[in-house]
Formats: structure tokens, sequence, C-alpha cells
């Protein structure tokens, strides 16, 4: 493993905590409402990324508390995004080596099949709650988070942990 993230090395350590508190604040940054259904969707992008990196490491745990994160900063359902990055976490956990194998258009499809589960997840536990939508609207940030991957793979890459 090239990066050092299972390392106890405490700039990687700080490295991590800066990205996730990114990563949150992307999340929930306002934006105009017809900009919202393009947003992708960052945290799960960062789980699946760490996963790959080091499943044993950092995994359905640090999904776990990013999801939880989420739920507080947005003040919705407690547990729902929580509930959909483990089950994120885990499926890529369990195929993180493929996952790393495959080519970079291999890659972008896998990453919008695993945020458009993450979506039918968020959107089941929301109508379980008593919310509904309209549209397939809620489906587009799956899109969006695929065709953002190669530039935040790029950036994490770079990104000494």
């Amino acid at each position: 493993m090239s990066p050092s993230v299972a390392d106890d090395k405490p700039q990687s350590k700080f490295t991590l905590s800066i990205v996730i508190i990114g990563i949150l604040l992307l999340s929930i940054y306002p934006l105009p409402v017809w900009v919202q259904w393009l947003r992708p969707e960052f945290a799960a992008l960062a789980v699946i990324y760490w996963v790959m990196l080091a499943p044993f490491q950092l995994g359905m745990t640090l999904a776990w508390f990013i999801g939880l994160s989420i739920d507080l900063l947005e003040g919705g359902v407690l547990g729902q995004h929580a509930l959909a990055l483990t089950i994120i976490a885990y499926i890529c956990a369990l195929s993180h080596q493929q996952l790393k194998m495959f080519s970079l258009g291999a890659q972008v499809l896998a990453v919008f099949l695993l945020v458009f589960i993450y979506q039918l997840i968020t959107y089941w536990v929301n109508s379980l709650t008593g919310g509904s939508f309209n549209s397939m609207l809620f489906l587009l940030p799956a899109l969006m988070s695929a065709l953002f991957w190669p530039l935040l793979k790029l950036i994490l890459d770079y990104v000494d942990f």
C-alpha cells in the first residue's frame, strides 16, 4: 500500500481529519435549489476511496462516523446517512481488490452504482419516515459523483495520508 493511511503517524491523522472536515463542509454548503441536484455526494465518494485504499483500517467505522456527522449537520433522520454509508463501505470492503484493479472507466461505473445504492437507501429511509419525492431527480447526484470521481481520486492520491 503506497499511502500510509494504516500508519499511526500524527500527520496522517491530522490530514485525514482535515479532509473529513472539508468533505463535511462540501456536503452541507448551501447552494441554490436548482444547483443542489448537481452536487456530488462527497461523503460517499470519500468513503469509497478510503475503503478501496485501506479497507481494514478505514472502513465501516469511519463511514458510520461520517454518516452520523452528516445526519447531525443536516438535521434529518438520525442514522439515515450513517446506515447508507456503512452499507456502501461494506460493499466496497467485500470487493476492494477488484475495484482497485478496474480501469478508470470501470471505476466510474462502479462509483455510479455505489452512489446510486447510497441514494436509494437514503430515500428509502426518508420515505419510511414520511418523506416523499416527486421525481427521479434525486438520482442525479449519482451521475455527478461518477463524473467527479476521476478528479477526486487524483486529488486524494496527491494528498499524503
